[in-house]
């Protein structure tokens, strides 16, 4: 696995043997008004993110450069990175748009509050969109909010790491929480497990289009690896797989897919607190795939159309268990809840 070393992959699924895919939802939808975003409950395509922004397709070059925004390039021109070493009290960073990965250094303690700004890591770029590298020496409180995270596309063999990593980690020491982030071609919104807060933001567009194996950057969308906790995902749109864009779904997009949703544990770490509600589940290999967790929590979420299935079993090594299952409902490719009710994962 790219996103963190010495993770345990998950089992290889392969066609042979194995069910069909789960169908789009959209027939037994079709009696029912559209409602892409289930009632108000997560937000509607290309509705959040940076001002400015607009509407974009995967494929496109680099985003535009939004009036009044500042252009940062990179610090480090061979792995187009932007440093931030000193972050001792509160360090603004706004109406920014990033040409490069930002790394934030090992002292890096205090608050950052990254808002209303674009991080655009283009070709070359050497690591994921926010590399946070705070020691465990003092607390950092990362906000990012407002903001659109989109590493630039490369052609097929070509190196952009940022496309095929989770755009954000979490630390040891650190206070996380994301809010309103269009999160688009990476392989994931973030691989972090305590501390973190996502509400009302979008993931969507995974780029594999460089890979001639896509299953190369198996990764999660949200994934605590190890990650004790807590974790709360709430009102927010995850739907690596689709083509935003167009509405239809990336080709090959669950190779490259372990889940939408992926637990796991690591070094005998116990994932508690964790929290999911009101938000889209869709287009992963799976919707979730809870391999770790105690008294997980799942609620008023609706699950799109996946390779494999809405959720997975839990294998004889899983210790997955819930303390709430409920109305978690089917919903179509456009995010337009059902009636079905999804089974609680056995």
């Amino acid at each position: 696995m790219t996103a963190a070393a010495g993770a345990t992959a998950a089992p290889t699924i392969t066609d042979e043997g194995t069910p069909a895919p789960t169908a789009t939802a959209a027939g037994s939808a079709g009696a029912r008004a559209a409602d892409p975003t289930g009632g108000g409950r997560y937000p509607a395509r290309f509705s959040v993110g940076a001002p400015g922004v607009g509407r974009y397709r995967q494929s496109d070059a680099q985003l535009p450069v939004p009036r009044g925004y500042r252009v940062y390039e990179p610090h480090d021109q061979a792995s187009k990175e932007w440093d931030l070493y000193d972050c001792k009290g509160t360090v603004n960073l706004d109406r920014i748009y990033f040409r490069a990965f930002i790394y934030i250094g090992t002292d890096c303690h205090g608050t950052v509050n990254i808002t209303n700004s674009i991080i655009a890591p283009p070709p070359g770029s050497a690591n994921r969109a926010v590399l946070v590298n705070a020691n465990s020496a003092g607390r950092l409180t990362l906000n990012i909010r407002n903001t659109t995270i989109r590493p630039e596309p490369v052609g097929l063999g070509q190196q952009n790491a940022a496309l095929t990593d989770h755009a954000i980690n979490d630390c040891a020491t650190c206070t996380i929480r994301i809010s309103g982030v269009d999160v688009a071609n990476t392989g994931g919104m973030c691989l972090c497990g305590a501390n973190v807060t996502i509400e009302r933001s979008w993931l969507h567009d995974n780029y594999i289009a460089h890979l001639a194996d896509p299953s190369q950057a198996h990764t999660g969308g949200v994934f605590p690896y190890g990650g004790s906790g807590p974790v709360s995902i709430s009102n927010s749109r995850l739907e690596p797989g689709v083509d935003a864009f167009t509405g239809k779904e990336v080709a090959g997009y669950w190779k490259a897919i372990t889940a939408v949703l992926f637990t796991q544990s690591q070094g005998g770490s116990t994932l508690r607190n964790y929290l999911v509600r009101d938000s889209f589940i869709s287009l992963g290999a799976f919707g979730l795939y809870a391999q770790d967790g105690i008294g997980l929590r799942l609620r008023d979420n609706v699950f799109g159309p996946t390779h494999w299935g809405h959720t997975s079993r839990c294998g004889s090594d899983c210790r997955a268990t819930y303390a709430e299952w409920s109305n978690n409902v089917v919903g179509s490719i456009d995010g337009t809840p059902t009636g079905e009710a999804v089974p609680r994962p056995s």
